[in-house]
């Protein structure tokens, strides 16, 4: 039974820590490729080079007119991106501008199912609009921190504990001007392990953007004259890479062009979304062959850590599962050679009546086997029951949310385990146990009869 208990929750840690980090590496790949990179880039190879302005390609609609016979391309998205300033009325700070057409640009991205105030890009203005990035708001300071009394009381108690709550009211009716100053004040008021239990929920709940701010860009035209141009600050992004929210901008592709001396029908890259990961290779070969004079990269080639991190996390992954099964082996020598040692004087009855050690051993490993696949069992059924839960409702690790996210992972994880694991990782369990055996079966075939019958 110890040895079926011991499999069993040695399965269901493997799998446990294979989904999380299955889960951990899916949702990064799906993130990079659908908030930042795409399954392909096309550039102008002078622009991978140098990313200046005059770095573009010259013809976007001839690109698309190929693009629009090929199958496998599920949306392709016409950029303009350039290095721009921008100034708010309390600061500035560089950002890269991106130019767009919503229309296109939701084809290839999901930025616009990841707005915290405002929308993507939509309506008619008279003065243009300007997405950014949470990060990008706090820099220039255009989020307050308002703490009302309507906003303590509106706070669940089962989300912020009702003594927290009555600590708030000391500083009800300020309103501070950046997070540095907020989180000063709120160590003033909470201790310290209340402040790092809370900090991050407190920001959250008490931040509020200057949606409709006025955001003047200054940016070079391929002439290298230097550019303004007056936008309004009418949606706020927030994706689960903070250094993505940190630089990152959209604007209207027609305004930016008109605003950098450009004519519509030149970008700076073309972004497609392929059908699948390995599809797009194929895509990016096809292209490469069609685009002679453009450079064609697949997601791999753009940012090589993506595909690192899908072989760095099934790596990581037999690691912790190695260090698992290495416990799991100690445990199973324990249990079997006491198994062993207490059925002495049985082990040398049968061999008394004839049973040879060959015989013996053979029995010890069978034994073994067994409770190896009755505990496998268990384990995978715990396993999948757990794991299809977890699947649905998430690890919530928003405690260490800013640090996650500032690594480019997300705070709440779905684990995810495909069939291959659960087979490798039942497989290991078992040959696990039938080596861990192999000690105690080496022990019996080294019983003497007439010493075993002896035994007390």
């Amino acid at each position: 039974m110890v040895v079926v208990v011991t499999l069993a929750v040695g399965l269901l840690g493997g799998v446990m820590f294979m989904g999380l980090i299955n889960g951990w590496v899916k949702q990064r790949v799906h993130d990079s490729i659908y908030n930042e990179i795409a399954h392909v880039q096309i550039h102008n190879p002078k622009y991978l080079l140098n990313e200046e302005t005059q770095n573009y390609i010259t013809d976007y609609p001839s690109v698309a007119a190929v693009l629009d016979t090929i199958k496998n391309v599920k949306g392709y998205s016409g950029r303009i991106k350039i290095f721009g300033m921008a100034q708010s009325d309390r600061a500035s700070g560089g950002i890269v501008v991106m130019g767009v057409n919503p229309k296109e640009e939701k084809t290839v991205s999901e930025i616009y199912k990841n707005m915290l105030v405002g929308d993507f890009l939509d309506g008619d203005h008279r003065i243009p609009s300007i997405i950014i990035g949470s990060k990008v708001a706090e820099t220039l300071k255009l989020i307050n921190f308002n703490i009302s009394k309507e906003k303590i009381d509106s706070m669940d108690v089962s989300l912020i504990p009702l003594e927290i709550k009555e600590k708030l009211t000391q500083l009800s009716d300020q309103r501070f001007r950046s997070k540095i100053l907020f989180q000063k004040e709120l160590k003033k008021v909470l201790s310290q392990k209340e402040y790092d239990s809370y900090v991050d929920f407190l920001v959250k709940q008490f931040s509020e953007f200057r949606l409709n701010s006025s955001l003047i860009l200054t940016l070079q035209t391929p002439q290298g004259e230097l550019h303004n141009q007056l936008f309004k600050v009418r949606g706020i992004y927030k994706t689960t890479n903070t250094s993505f929210d940190a630089r990152f901008a959209y604007v209207h592709r027609n305004v930016l062009a008109a605003t950098a001396g450009l004519d519509e029908s030149q970008v700076h890259e073309v972004a497609i979304i392929s059908s699948g990961m390995e599809e797009a290779k194929a895509l990016s070969s096809q292209l490469s062959k069609n685009l002679k004079d453009l450079t064609v990269q697949n997601w791999s080639e753009v940012s090589p850590e993506i595909a690192m991190y899908a072989e760095f996390g099934d790596f990581m992954g037999l690691i912790y599962v190695s260090i698992i099964l290495f416990a799991l082996a100690f445990g199973i020598v324990n249990t079997m050679m006491m198994s062993v040692l207490e059925r002495i004087r049985e082990l040398g009855m049968l061999m008394a009546i004839g049973m040879n050690k060959i015989r013996v051993f053979g029995m010890i490993m069978v034994e073994s086997i067994m409770l190896s696949i009755t505990g496998g069992a268990v384990g995978m059924i715990l396993s999948a029951g757990i794991l299809a839960i977890l699947s649905r409702t998430g690890i919530d690790f928003s405690m260490w949310a800013e640090g996650f996210e500032a690594l480019g992972y997300a705070s709440v994880i779905y684990p995810d385990a495909s069939v291959q694991d659960y087979v490798l990782i039942t497989i290991l369990v078992i040959l696990t146990g039938m080596i861990a055996s192999l000690w105690p079966a080496r022990r019996a075939l080294k019983l003497k009869t007439v010493e075993a019958l002896r035994h007390e």
